[in-house]
């Protein structure tokens, strides 16, 4: 096992930049709108957002207006209709879409599933002026404690979507599950289950976990702590090291899908490590209604 001051060191760093990401220009705090489309919406109009918007064949379509300003899309002003690929943008740079904006405003378009299946589609708005500043945001983390990175056991699975619960009602996101990682702690073994998150280096094992801190100390819908496979075959993971447990995006904003964590996750002990509850509280409310049919 490396020494403490390496281990600690390696995580000061990653936690500066794990801070700076989330609080960056269009990280998560600059979201300021999320509205939805079902599959036969037909020339919608959103509130911060110019033209209309559709649902044609599973592609969510813009159609810019007749006059004024509009989008821009991959860096042109269209001047037709044009599919805004689901994708996350500028915020990770991964999956196939291109940088939209209106104005200073990022614009990005997601998949997600309804409670019976059937597809949803959403349009959401980051505003960098919007965005908290770090000193506001009142996010601490606990020192670092070498105790709590902890061996284990990581068992690989043919990957399986999951559509899982989400802070929002009636809306679910599909969530990969890879596997299993089993460590022990006081004399007990615990098996998380471990989603994988695709990323421009290739798929990064995670665990979403809530335990005894989870609402009084830490986030109260639970943390996220990326793994690390030991060897090139992906095959192998040998640590999860709880000081690298973050808060979900939700707990920085409403305009979010965070699903929930799965139910083997749940920790019967308390981390105390990693991140800890914000001091600003969001004050969760639901941007989808569902029609009144479904």
């Amino acid at each position: 096992m490396p020494t403490r001051e390496h281990l600690e060191g390696q995580w000061r760093e990653w936690r500066y930049a794990h801070v700076a990401t989330m609080f960056r220009p269009y990280g998560w705090t600059s979201l300021v709108a999320q509205y939805w489309l079902e599959a036969d919406d037909k020339d919608v109009s959103f509130d911060l957002l110019p033209g209309s918007w559709s649902v044609e064949d599973g592609r969510i379509m813009f159609t810019p207006p007749a006059s004024g300003p509009t989008l821009s899309v991959n860096g042109e002003y269209p001047a037709g209709p044009v599919e805004i690929i689901p994708g996350r943008n500028q915020t990770y740079g991964h999956g196939h879409s291109v940088p939209v904006y209106f104005g200073v405003n990022e614009v990005e378009a997601i998949l997600r599933t309804k409670h019976d299946g059937q597809p949803l589609y959403g349009v959401r708005v980051r505003d960098p002026r919007q965005a908290a500043r770090l000193e506001d945001a009142g996010v601490t983390a606990f020192d670092y404690d070498p105790a709590w990175r902890i061996p284990g056991v990581y068992t690989p699975a043919a990957p399986t979507e999951y559509e899982a619960e989400t802070v929002e009602a009636g809306v679910r996101e599909s969530t990969p599950r890879i596997g299993t990682f089993t460590f022990e702690h006081k004399g007990r073994s615990y098996s998380l289950v471990l989603i994988g998150k695709d990323t421009p280096n290739g798929v990064q094992p995670v665990a979403h976990i809530r335990d005894r801190t989870s609402g009084p100390v830490t986030y109260g819908a639970g943390r996220v702590i990326e793994l690390q496979f030991a060897d090139d075959t992906r095959t192998r993971i040998d640590w999860i090291d709880f000081n690298y447990a973050v808060a979900l995006p939700c707990a920085f904003t409403n305009f979010v899908t965070c699903p929930l964590a799965p139910a083997e996750n749940q920790l019967d002990f308390e981390v105390l490590a990693g991140e800890k509850r914000p001091v600003q509280d969001v004050v969760r409310t639901m941007t989808y209604q569902p029609s009144p049919e479904a």
